[in-house]
């Protein structure tokens, strides 16, 4: 990977004119090729901005003002297919497609006759690692037929679904900016543990930055940006811990145990 660079510079973004969540605000992230961890976190208060600076980032979002760039190249003025090479991304609702288990775990993958994308013995492989394999495989393996008239996912299965999709699309188009909202808020502590190392292997080829739902998935990130310094800050920035332990009285809380990431209201 080459030196790689994401900006958004002045940019305006609110809902409607009570609910304003940026406000001439910048972010510059500058990553060196030879960086072999590329990982960044994104914590804060609900409410707070996260999940909208993660659509703005991934092109779902469109400010009112301001520019979004990504390796000097406005987003908003490249086609799906370039910003797929681009950028990949999960964000946190986790949906599942009807149909069969093999067609959802492939969505967004590009379909060529006589084209095998992945073999099959690698899709179970990944869905070996999220845990997912045995459910199915007691099923009809590949071809369980999910939704309507098939298998029904609880939300923790769904989310860890979708991210075997998102890793699976990261492999095959090698995007330089891998976005992830909240990606195990719904699993136990050892699903989490194998995302959260599935995560790492992305990020050690692409930037990947991740809205955390808790502190532990963030153990190897190289900075963190706290959501609850946008009131007092314009400039978004990637902190190391002993700098956001400086910056955020939120963040001493949760490390001091007196708040968590779900539910934390205090804005600094």
């Amino acid at each position: 990977m080459s030196d790689f660079s994401i900006q958004i510079i002045n940019a305006n973004f609110s809902y409607n004119e009570n609910t304003v969540v940026f406000n001439n605000h910048n972010l510059i992230l500058d990553i060196k090729g030879d960086q072999k961890n590329k990982l960044y976190g994104i914590i804060g208060p609900s409410g707070t901005g996260k999940t909208t600076l993660i659509s703005i980032l991934g092109g779902q979002l469109n400010p009112q003002q301001g520019e979004v760039l990504i390796n000097n190249i406005n987003i908003y003025k490249v086609d799906d297919l370039a910003r797929r090479s681009l950028i990949s991304m999960q964000m946190q609702t986790a949906t599942s497609l009807r149909g069969k288990l093999k067609y959802n775990i492939l969505f967004g993958l590009p379909k060529k006759e006589g084209e095998i994308v992945y073999e099959n013995s690698y899709l179970v492989e990944i869905l070996v690692k999220v845990g997912l394999w045995g459910l199915f495989e007691a099923k009809d393996g590949l071809d369980t037929l999910i939704g309507e008239g098939g298998l029904n996912l609880s939300g923790g299965q769904r989310q860890r679904l979708n991210f075997a999709g998102l890793y699976l699309r990261a492999k095959y188009f090698r995007p330089h900016l891998i976005l992830i909202d909240e990606p195990t808020s719904s699993l136990d502590e050892l699903s989490e543990k194998a995302i959260t190392q599935m995560i790492l292997d992305l990020a050690n080829d692409a930037l990947t930055l991740v809205v955390a739902h808790r502190l532990k998935t963030l153990d190897e990130a190289v900075g963190i940006f706290d959501s609850s310094l946008i009131n007092s800050k314009k400039d978004m920035i990637f902190y190391s811990r002993k700098e956001l332990q400086l910056e955020s009285q939120y963040y001493r809380d949760l490390i001091d145990g007196n708040a968590v990431l779900e539910d934390y209201n205090h804005l600094t």
